[in-house]
């Protein structure tokens, strides 16, 4: 499929940009050219998510029970069957994305969209799009690199000695008992209240997937990461006769950066760049 849109795209001999007239300026102070339009994309199948049973967490004791992680490294333990699904749709997308860069003759692929769609059934569509680039300079990189940057925060990136080095994310997906406590907060008779255990789960996935997510961007090879969107979901599972527990997945998505040289300028405002290792 990818070898036939290449070939349209060079019988058109039209090279396509998603875009904007800031972004194609931007792309040219930072002096790279418009390749072309690449995407890729992948349908899964997730009929076994993994967990069932009440999400009591072992080792607490009374009627308050604290989140349990359920997305663990145990092939059969938790929601990790869905998780790995999941990440093997995000990385196919990605992968088959780059290849496409790869074949034409592209050194990285700039403001990259992800989209995870539904499907009926259980069926879920992964698809990564971007716009393939290559450098008017003499060094090419090894494979091409990918950001969700547009053209104009690229070209500050690089002017602040920073390089992309890859496209990361984080997943996590845990189960809470809803307790007593929970259940009482949630009532008709409640009025306006926090939800604590709702938050503590919440907060729990956060934390676990932003770690996810820096593991990942340090793989790639990134000195630092630009977290660039946040993503969660709780929804019920009904455990038991009359009894119903609450799941929450997060998905963290962002960019590893890599530093080119150690020089002192400051990066603008528009950058948040989050460190992963700490300075000695």
């Amino acid at each position: 499929m990818a070898r036939a849109r290449i070939a349209r795209a060079a019988a058109d001999g039209v090279r396509t940009s998603l875009l904007s007239a800031d972004g194609l300026a931007g792309l040219e102070v930072a002096g790279f050219d418009v390749v072309g339009e690449v995407l890729g994309t992948a349908v899964m199948q997730i009929g076994f998510q993994g967990y069932g049973g009440c999400g009591w967490t072992p080792g607490f004791t009374g009627s308050y029970y604290g989140p349990a992680s359920v997305s663990r490294p145990s092939r059969w333990s938790g929601y990790e069957p869905y998780a790995r699904a999941v990440r093997h749709g995000r990385d196919t997308a990605l992968s088959r994305m780059q290849q496409e860069a790869t074949a034409l003759g592209a050194d990285g692929v700039v403001g990259v969209k992800f989209t995870d769609e539904r499907m009926e059934g259980q069926k879920r569509e992964f698809m990564a799009l971007g716009t393939a680039v290559r450098s008017r300079g003499r060094e090419r990189p090894r494979t091409p690199f990918s950001t969700d940057l547009g053209g104009q925060d690229l070209a500050k990136l690089l002017t602040a000695g920073w390089v992309p080095s890859g496209i990361a994310y984080g997943i996590s997906i845990a189960v809470r008992h809803d307790d007593w406590r929970t259940q009482s907060q949630t009532g008709w008779m409640a009025g306006n209240t926090e939800v604590s255990g709702y938050t503590e789960l919440l907060t729990h996935v956060r934390a676990k997937a932003r770690q996810d997510f820096a593991a990942l961007a340090t793989k790639l090879g990134g000195d630092a990461a630009l977290l660039s969107g946040l993503w969660s979901h709780v929804w019920p599972i009904e455990v038991g006769e009359n009894h119903t527990d609450h799941v929450a997945e997060c998905v963290v998505t962002g960019n590893a950066i890599a530093r080119f040289h150690a020089g002192r300028k400051a990066t603008t405002s528009s950058l948040t760049i989050l460190p992963l290792r700490s300075s000695r």
